[in-house]
This record gives C-alpha cells, structure tokens and sequence, in this order.
C-alpha cells in the first residue's frame, strides 16, 4: 500500500512539473505573441499615406506592402529564416511587385527606373534603417548586443586565466559540473521559460526587421515607380 502511494506521489509530482513546463512556456511564447500583434497594429497606423487622392495603384502597391509585413509577423511556425541574401532577394522582389504595380504593361517594370534611382533607393533605405535603429527600445537592445559581447568575452578571459579553473580543468571536474548543471536546468521549469524568451526573443527580433525592411523598401519603390507613372502624382509620404 505504501508503495502505491509513493508511486502515485511520483505520478503527482511528475505531472506538476510537465504542467509547470508547459504553463511557463505558453506564457512566455503568449507575451511575445502579444508583442507581435502590437508592431504590426502600429505599422498598419503608419502605413495610412497622409494625401487625400491616392491613386488606385498606390492603393495596390501599398496592399502588396502589406502582405510583405504580415508574411512575416503574422506567420505561424518560428522558424523565420534571416540572412543578408533573404533580404536581398526580398528586396528584389518586392520592387519588381511595386513595379509592375505601376507599369502593369511592362514585361520587365522594374527596367523603368534608372540606375541612379535604384542607388538612391537602397541609400535611402539604409539611412531610414539605421534612423530606425536609434529609435527607442530599438537603440537599447542594438547597444546591448555589443556591449554584452565585450562584457562576457572579458568575463571569460578572465575565468580561464583564474587558479580555480585552471584546476578543475586539470581534474576533468568540469565534466562532471557540466552534467549536473544540466541534470538541474532540465529539472526546473523557469529553464524552460527562459530558453522560450530566448528563442522567442530572436523570432521576433527577425520578423520585425524583415517587416521593417519590408516597409521601407516598399516605400521607396512607391516613389520611383510611382514617379515614372504618368497617371498622376506620385506617392511620397517623407520627404
């Protein structure tokens, strides 16, 4: 009998810790769902252009805009992919969309604009980005990542060069702190949440500046494409 109860103990401790698991991380992974929604409800508010006649292809460019943004934001799965080519073959292709937004009789719309339109294009939207990077909270975590960098890399140094460790290096003892500092990480459901924070954390760093780049590089297309178009006056939220 008291075996059955040690057992069912076990069983109720077990499943409280896998419900714990599971609740810190359904939190976690929910705030920053809520953070998500949050940007892309206020790139929707910015998005608006301020002119009181937008042409029916500025209305098209921007919905193609749109979809650029909510492909990333709004994706199901957390595995956005983010890399220099990415962006560059996004770019591309958002252009050649806005493009033949504007020029839908063209084979090849993006061939409208002039090399010197594309150049100030891609500066133009670099200079935006980086205007974007000095924003708050974006400037806090752009200075934290280098300053983190340094602060852990010397803290790193400075624990190798330490007697201790060069110690239990010797003695093979990391191998074992190693192991029960996993067997306890494993065991503790906060772990668990911060692993989820972490990862989260990087997901939506990326989806933001994916959709950010999107924003910009949309925008600016508007204007060179929108000025080549001969149907009236072109689109142009900045100066």
């Amino acid at each position: 009998m008291e075996r059955h109860w040690l057992i069912l103990l076990i069983m109720a401790l077990l499943g409280i810790w896998v419900l714990s698991l599971a609740v810190v991380r359904y939190w976690t992974r929910r705030q920053l769902l809520q953070e998500v929604l949050r940007e892309e409800s206020e790139f929707e508010a910015d998005l608006h252009p301020p002119l009181s006649e937008v042409r029916p292809e500025d209305q098209q460019a921007l919905e193609i805009i749109r979809a650029y943004r909510r492909r990333y934001l709004l994706k199901l799965w957390p595995d956005t992919e983010f890399s220099f080519k990415l962006i560059s073959d996004m770019s591309q292709d958002l252009v050649r969309e806005i493009a033949q937004a504007y020029h839908p009789e063209e084979e090849r719309p993006e061939l409208k604009a002039s090399l010197a339109d594309l150049v100030a294009l891609y500066n133009r939207v670099g200079e935006r980005l980086a205007r974007w990077l000095e924003t708050f909270p974006v400037n806090k975590i752009k200075d934290m990542e280098i300053q983190t960098v340094f602060y852990y890399h010397s803290l790193y140094q400075d624990l190798k060069n330490h007697t201790a460790y060069r110690f239990i290096k010797r003695h093979h003892l990391d191998r074992a702190a190693r192991w029960g500092w996993a067997v306890y990480n494993y065991a503790n459901p906060w772990y668990w949440g911060r692993r989820a924070a972490y990862e989260g954390g990087k997901e939506m760093a990326a989806r933001l500046l994916l959709a950010r780049i999107a924003d910009f590089v949309g925008e600016e297309a508007m204007h060179i494409y929108g000025r080549s178009n001969k149907n009236g006056k072109p689109f142009r939220r900045y100066d």
